[in-house]
């Protein structure tokens, strides 16, 4: 459920800060297609009985992969098509057509709005949960779009026996939109790419901002009693949640609390599943307003406005690029507050990231460490690795000083075959969180799929 967009206010932040945008030496189009994503199919068809069916459920690691061709492919359309001799023109023309294709693919099937609602639908279907995603209804104008058709039984399931991934499930929408806005980053800065992608960025930071602030406030009271009513008596009508925020801060500070204590829903026809900002306790209210403020840490980076690489040293061997990126983003402990670090020398294509993970009692911390697509053997064989290593709260904890020790690790190899390149990717972690990793236990995974990579 979320707030209507200010159509207004987010078109012109995005079109004004796109105006710095530079011109790259080099534009490409890299398409990603995940075509088998193990074990989380194994779960999506399981939770739909049909392993074709399933596509419908798709991983994060999908709908994220998507998402991103809708964007990558329309921005580079623009990029190509509108050609100015002014270069002042040639940039806001681009930016300002970009704008209002993302402003009106927030409604659509694989917009951004769509990919928020997709990374709930994960969450749900890894605990084999069936859902729909209204997004793919178009619903222009809606003040309200839910994932719907879950079971009141399903998420007293989840809420009593797994509280961890319950906890996850309400903000794992939030986790999809950042998630999308540093994969993009990394495609304009490793891939030597510079898609007006700015407009999207802004809108989709800007959203999230303005949802996490307003949850703590009396309004929500309002649109939830309306929601009620409306939904009526038909379970299949409601939204797995209601307020994403105020339910996870709710379940942040009361884990242990039955999911049936929320009472009958108003219609005298199931459970009563939306949390009001006004029955927060006075501390996960304040928690919640407090983690309103640090969400404007995501504005902090130069890639928002329009730097997507900036020039470090030039040397005989070539050119050495940074940029940096600070995220906030919510967790089933608390949050992640990290640095994205992005470095490309002449040879190497290289990623770095401090976590600072918190709860309600202390800082936690962890490192990762990624290299991109470096070439093996010959210029048609690309290998990525990326790593991670981390100390989390003991069992995801919000309460606990107690900290467990964790890593993951990934390696995906791809070979071009012209534009065309199939590869495959294993990724194993241990217990804990990791954005866009649907397991909060640990878990290996097997990616199998197809590249395009347009020079």
């Amino acid at each position: 459920m979320k707030q209507k967009l200010i159509i207004f206010l987010l078109f012109f932040s995005a079109s004004f800060f796109a105006f710095s945008q530079k011109k790259s030496d080099t534009t490409s189009l890299y398409l990603e297609f995940p075509l088998f994503d193990y074990p989380y199919q194994s779960y999506a068809t399981k939770t739909r009985g049909n392993f074709f069916i399933a596509y419908a459920n798709p991983s994060m690691n999908q709908s994220l992969a998507i998402s991103n061709d809708l964007y990558s492919t329309v921005h580079w359309g623009i990029d190509k098509i509108i050609k100015v001799k002014n270069e002042f023109l040639d940039i806001f023309l681009k930016n300002l057509t970009a704008a209002g294709f993302d402003l009106l693919t927030f409604y659509t099937p694989l917009g951004v709005g769509w990919l928020h609602e997709e990374y709930h639908r994960a969450v749900l279907t890894r605990h084999k949960m069936n859902s729909y995603n209204d997004m793919n209804n178009f619903p222009f104008g809606k003040t309200l779009v839910y994932v719907r058709k879950v079971k009141d039984e399903d998420l007293i399931n989840l809420s009593d026996n797994h509280n961890q991934d319950f906890r996850r499930l309400m903000i794992a929408g939030n986790e999809g939109q950042f998630h999308q806005i540093q994969t993009l980053q990394k495609y304009n800065f490793y891939l030597n790419q510079d898609l007006p992608h700015v407009a999207l960025y802004w809108m989709s930071t800007m959203i999230n901002i303005g949802y996490l602030n307003q949850s703590g406030s009396d309004a929500f009271d309002k649109i939830i009693d309306k929601s009620n009513e409306k939904d009526g008596a038909d379970i299949s009508k409601r939204d797995f949640t209601g307020a994403d925020f105020t339910a996870w801060a709710d379940a942040l500070f009361f884990p242990d609390k039955p999911y049936e204590d929320r009472g009958i829903h108003p219609s005298g026809v199931g459970i009563n599943r939306y949390i009001k900002p006004s029955q927060l306790s006075t501390e996960a209210r304040s928690y919640l307003k407090k983690q309103g403020r640090l969400h404007w840490l995501n504005i902090l980076s130069p890639h928002l406005f329009g730097f997507s690489k900036i020039k470090l040293n030039s040397t005989e061997k070539g050119d050495y690029y940074g940029n940096f990126a600070v995220r906030h983003l919510l967790t089933p402990f608390g949050n992640d507050i990290s640095l994205d670090v992005f470095l490309q020398t002449p040879k190497n294509n290289f990623f770095f990231a401090l976590h600072n993970y918190n709860n309600l009692k202390l800082p936690f911390f962890g490192l990762e460490f990624a290299i991109i697509d470096q070439n093996f053997f010959n210029d048609n064989f690309f290998l990525t690795g990326r790593c991670m290593a981390w100390v989390q709260p003991h069992e995801l904890s919000f309460f606990t000083k107690k900290a467990t020790f964790g890593a993951m690790f990934g390696v995906k190899g791809s070979y071009a075959f012209g534009y065309w390149a199939p590869y495959i990717a294993f990724e194993g972690k241990t217990d804990g969180w990791v954005m866009g990793n649907p397991f909060l236990d640990k878990n290996l995974s097997l990616n199998v799929g197809l590249e395009i990579r347009v020079p």
